[in-house]
């Protein structure tokens, strides 16, 4: 309710406002006329004896008139003296301030003044000269107080607080049970379906009755979740349909590289089956005791284990693998792309030298098999990128870095594969783009375009990345940085 609390007391605020100035300006108009009352009442009364007190002095003489007066002042709230002129200042007890009134007054003519005593009281002072027939000029002194303004002033505030309670209440009540019915209540509905929707909820099943803003919210919100219900499964769908694009370039890749390593393979299945064909017609010719012919069987048999061992390597190479991760040595998986690639590289007069820090941790969870298509598309790089021989070697290390350069993440351990050759290196113009799909420097026929950037995307997905340095000098240095923590399950 902290709504009805903001618009309540900024109604109250506003209520006090136009009630106190309204209940101002009619004190100041009720002083206005109260005082105008005071001295018509006090004109009229002074007027009314004034003819009685002269006649009364000419006819009985002054203590006569003087008695008259004081019985007049006796009735009433008004007080009434008998004053001289040249004795006034003198005998009313005024506020310093007001002394120079007294003093400025003249008792031939009616007047009237609004002076204060010593003790703050605010007076009427209301002088009516009256013709006693003699030289000596008096007048009619009738005094007044302002006490029943300050009780008509009281009586004012005590109503304009109540008329402030009893309006306070009243709206209160009324704002009370509309904030609750027609505010808070669908409010809180339509918080409730925003968290649903921040959760994944998409269910528009949410209504407002009536046709203010908040059923118009509720309808958009409605409108909104069946927007994103149709993006999301769009979403979905463009990325299923992009991982299955991404796995058949990925296994069309694979088959490539199989393309360019099949003729090395050829030629290295070609030795055992010359040995096995030559042993066969040994055996065939029955010119052989029982222990030379055990002994081409068992060859035979060696040659058979070693032809069967390079194919099962190839075909689980170009085999289209399910994707999931367990724990891998990356040592051993780079020892076994050594042998796959081995025909390849003796063919070009190629060496892999690899090396390892003694206290290296090297078992990670991977997918094994991506893995070994991303060192092996490194590899081969190197290899091509060396026509005239020479040799690849392979570090293996692990590093405490926060992330490729421009990131910022906590410290984490990483294993580090550092793949340098000494062919021609990459030129600056290349090296930006040497991740970007379809882009090649080899000749038609030698490469797609595709293995750096799939790569570079399956590192990505195991959280790590690949690093490349090039001098048209030392060649080539390519870095693949995985996490030994797995991140991702």
């Amino acid at each position: 309710m902290k709504l009805f609390y903001h618009l309540f007391g900024s109604l109250l605020v506003g209520m006090i406002l136009l009630i106190g100035i309204d209940e101002y300006l009619s004190f100041l108009v009720e002083v206005k006329q109260f005082e105008i009352d005071m001295v018509t009442n006090a004109l009229q009364t002074g007027n009314s004896i004034s003819g009685m007190i002269a006649h009364t002095w000419q006819e009985s003489g002054e203590k006569k008139a003087l008695e008259l007066i004081e019985d007049a002042g006796k009735s009433g709230t008004m007080r009434i003296r008998w004053v001289w002129a040249d004795t006034l200042p003198n005998d009313v007890t005024v506020a310093a301030d007001d002394q120079e009134q007294l003093t400025r007054l003249n008792l031939q003519e009616k007047a009237t003044l609004k002076i204060h005593d010593p003790n703050g009281e605010t007076l009427l002072f209301t002088y009516i000269p009256v013709d006693i027939g003699q030289e000596r000029n008096g007048a009619l002194e009738l005094r007044q107080t302002f006490s029943a303004l300050q009780i008509y002033s009281g009586r004012m505030l005590i109503r304009a607080i109540r008329i402030t309670i009893i309006l306070a209440l009243f709206c209160g009540v009324i704002l009370y049970f509309f904030i609750h019915h027609k505010i808070r209540i669908p409010l809180t509905r339509l918080t409730k379906q925003a968290k649903r929707i921040g959760q994944g909820d998409l269910r528009g099943n949410h209504t407002v009755i009536g046709t203010d803003e908040l059923a118009d919210l509720a309808k958009t919100m409605n409108e909104m979740c069946a927007s994103l219900l149709i993006a999301k499964e769009k979403i979905k769908f463009e990325y299923d349909a992009r991982l299955k694009t991404l796995d058949q370039l990925r296994h069309t890749e694979r088959l490539s590289t199989f393309g360019l390593i099949s003729a090395g393979i050829a030629h290295e299945i070609g030795t055992p089956l010359n040995v096995v064909d030559g042993r066969a017609k040994m055996i065939i010719s029955e010119e052989l005791n029982d222990e030379e012919t055990k002994e081409c069987a068992a060859i035979i048999k060696s040659q058979a284990e070693r032809m069967t061992l390079i194919i099962r390597q190839l075909l689980d190479f170009t085999r289209r693998p399910k994707q999931h991760r367990a724990s891998e040595n990356i040592v051993i998986l780079i020892k076994q792309i050594f042998q796959l690639l081995h025909p390849m590289s003796s063919k070009q007069q190629v060496t892999f030298a690899l090396s390892k820090d003694e206290e290296a941790e090297v078992v990670l969870s991977v997918d094994g098999s991506q893995i070994q298509q991303v060192l092996i598309n490194l590899l081969m790089n190197s290899v091509q990128a060396m026509p005239d021989g020479g040799t690849v070697s392979v570090y293996v290390s692990n590093e405490m870095l926060s992330g490729p350069q421009g990131a910022y993440r906590p410290l984490q351990c990483f294993l580090k594969i550092r793949i340098v050759d000494e062919g021609e290196g990459i030129c600056k113009e290349d090296l930006e783009h040497i991740f970007t799909p379809f882009f090649t420097t080899k000749t038609i026929g030698t490469g797609t375009g595709l293995g750096l950037s799939i790569a570079h995307g399956i590192v990505e997905e195991h959280g790590g990345w690949i690093d490349v340095e090039s001098s048209v000098l030392n060649g080539a240095c390519f870095s693949v940085y995985l996490p030994l923590k797995d991140d991702n399950k």
